[in-house]
């Protein structure tokens, strides 16, 4: 008995320090309910959608309005710069989503006028390539004035590199297709490779910079013919099983890349060649026979240590590019 009278104060003394603490504990007020609710919701809500970028004037993007987007494209010379850079940024967007409205040789102010108005009539995006800082400005008012946005191509990297290598830049629109030696020597690259396309020539073909061989429709021309237009020197000869390839391309050791392709994609070429060309059915199409003039062709570039390069679903510039560079890596260093 003792003993439970002895535990009996000891419950009621922390029933009463419970009690206690429960008064003098604050309840929770309303601003502390709202914000343990915000970081529930906060918790649950899905992640924020990036912004849109601003496209002037704080319009709607362009690219929301379901149309194509036109994309003008402002130049002071031919526009190959400025149309071959948009080429390349393009292609990371969907291939429905801009229509190119080129305008080039806008030298006067009264020819930029007249493609600023060209502009104003269907309202899009303006990237421009201009030398003079006064069109650069001219642009850049007028699109403004407009509510659209604009880009200048070329004039950060410009002023980069006048600024780290302190070199002010000429500002000469002509300098760049100027008929110096260089532009001679693509000139003559040209006229070499068109006089050594498709097997012809052989008698200087130890002459040219790049010997491209392969069996039919593996892209040997127009990729000769892109080379040249960079200075190079480019001969191609066409291959067939069964015949035997020029000795003249037999005893090159080096500068010759053997263009290769996947049978299936070679059928589906010759074919629309057959077509086109009303042909009829012949071995040039058969998957067999085109399976079996790929492996030779494989064989015989191997046999020779001739580099070689798979063309299958390929662009030409790539191919072009990719040619120089195994070109290069077997050539001699110091040359």
């Amino acid at each position: 008995m003792a003993k439970k009278t002895a535990e009996k104060p000891v419950k009621k003394t922390v029933k009463r320090a419970v009690k206690t603490a429960v008064k003098k504990t604050p309840a929770p007020s309303r601003a502390s309910k709202g914000a343990n609710a915000a970081k529930k919701a906060l918790k649950k809500a899905p992640p924020p959608s990036p912004k849109p970028m601003a496209t002037g004037g704080g319009k709607k993007p362009l690219g929301t309005h379901g149309r194509l987007i036109p994309l003008h494209i402002l130049s002071d010379s031919t526009g190959n710069l400025a149309q071959h850079m948009l080429t390349a940024f393009l292609t990371q967007f969907p291939s429905d989503a801009f229509v190119l409205r080129p305008q080039n040789f806008l030298q006067t102010p009264a020819r930029l006028r007249v493609a600023l108005d060209h502009v104003a009539e269907e309202p899009g995006i303006v990237c421009h390539a201009m030398v003079s800082s006064e069109a650069k400005g001219t642009i850049a008012s007028r699109c403004d004035e407009l509510g659209l946005p604009q880009c200048d191509l070329t004039g950060d990297f410009v002023h980069f590199l006048s600024r780290v290598s302190g070199i002010a830049p000429s500002a000469d629109v002509e300098a760049l297709h100027d008929t110096s030696n260089l532009y001679h020597e693509r000139i003559k690259a040209l006229e070499f490779t068109l006089e050594h396309d498709d097997g012809l020539g052989l008698e200087t073909l130890h002459r040219a910079d790049i010997v491209l061989a392969g069996v039919s429709r593996t892209s040997k021309t127009p990729t000769s013919i892109y080379l040249a237009q960079q200075g190079h020197k480019v001969a191609n000869v066409s291959l067939a099983m069964g015949i035997e390839p020029p000795k003249q391309l037999l005893e090159l050791k080096r500068n010759v890349v053997g263009l290769l392709i996947e049978p299936h994609q070679l059928v589906e070429i010759r074919t629309n060649r057959s077509i086109g060309w009303r042909m009829g059915d012949t071995r040039y199409n058969d998957p067999d026979h085109v399976d079996r003039e790929v492996l030779w062709s494989k064989r015989l570039f191997a046999r020779h240590g001739w580099p070689t390069l798979d063309v299958t679903d390929q662009a030409v510039e790539e191919t072009a590019a990719r040619i120089v560079n195994l070109i290069a890596a077997r050539r001699p260093v110091g040359r």
